[in-house]
């Protein structure tokens, strides 16, 4: 077989013409669309932690910078961010810092293993699943279905089901973003929620309906009885709807509540605390070294 030499040489031509061609186009191209970036959407997104969790309400976290710095988003945009990225951004852009009010989730059920089940579940181990089927398997109306759908969310491996079936949650790790709150098919009633990241207490119970039927649910509820409202010395937490609500604005941690409540379903809680999550979670006044104020 004959190589044509021409036509291989009249191809290699037309072929580099083109190249030429094209790198000039999109040279051309590229300095006549220029846009110049603000070296400061680099410096706050490398202020940001990168999780791209979505907590802000953006999609990432480039997105957020890039909004932080045209001024669409404030400097305390990052919700996981917390305190210490606020202040950095703050100072990136030349702003004043701004205070961040930093939060903690919190889990209101101490059921679990000791929440009474309507009938057996065998489907999607998923919380949602769950909840589309008759309402969820617990008679509780308000209780923790226990299947997880809070800890797969959580962006930061702030959440373990424990031994209970329940979501114990890490202080240390936990950012305040609101995923899990979010997820849970009963988050938005208030069986996880976003509290003080100090908060001293929380009730481990989210139901309303009469303290008779809740008792008959599960054995680890809040009755109502008012013995922690009534012992209180700070007026700090009412029984609201047959539940016990703290208000964190005055409650000192002083433990009265806990300590006085008959079915240890108040337990210490906060960072303030520095004891681990296992250690509180569940177990109230039997808590290790829990005394009084």
């Amino acid at each position: 077989m004959t190589v044509d030499l021409v036509l291989i040489l009249k191809a290699v031509v037309a072929l580099s013409v083109i190249g030429v061609v094209t790198s000039a186009v999109l040279s051309t191209a590229a300095r006549r669309f220029h846009v110049e970036v603000d070296p400061r959407v680099e410096r706050v997104f490398d202020a940001l932690p990168g999780s791209n969790c979505g907590a802000c309400g953006n999609p990432s976290c480039f997105a957020v910078a890039e909004a932080i710095v045209v001024g669409d988003l404030p400097a305390n945009a990052c919700v996981a961010g917390g305190q210490a990225v606020a202040d950095e951004v703050s100072s990136i852009m030349g702003a004043v810092a701004c205070e961040v009010a930093v939060v903690v989730s919190a889990r209101q059920c101490g059921g679990g293993d000791r929440a009474v089940r309507a009938y057996e579940y065998s489907g999607i181990r998923s919380c949602a699943a769950s909840a589309r089927l008759a309402g969820g398997p617990l008679v509780c109306e308000a209780g923790c279905f226990g299947f997880g759908d809070c800890m797969r969310a959580c962006p930061f491996d702030a959440i373990v089901m424990d031994e209970r079936g329940l979501p114990r949650i890490d202080l240390v790790k936990c950012t305040g973003c609101g995923i899990c709150v979010k997820e849970c098919p009963r988050g938005g009633a208030g069986l996880l929620r976003l509290v003080p990241e100090d908060a001293p207490i929380v009730v481990r119970c989210n139901a309303h309906d009469k303290p008779k039927d809740r008792k008959a649910a599960c054995s680890a509820c809040c009755i109502a009885c008012k013995r922690c409202e009534k012992d209180c010395p700070e007026d700090a937490i009412h029984v609201i709807d047959r539940l016990a609500v703290v208000d964190y604005a005055k409650c000192t941690g002083c433990g009265v509540c806990v300590e006085v409540c008959p079915q240890n379903c108040i337990d210490l809680h906060g960072r303030a605390r520095g004891a681990a999550a296992a250690e509180t979670d569940g177990v109230g006044k039997d808590a290790p070294g829990f005394a009084t104020a």
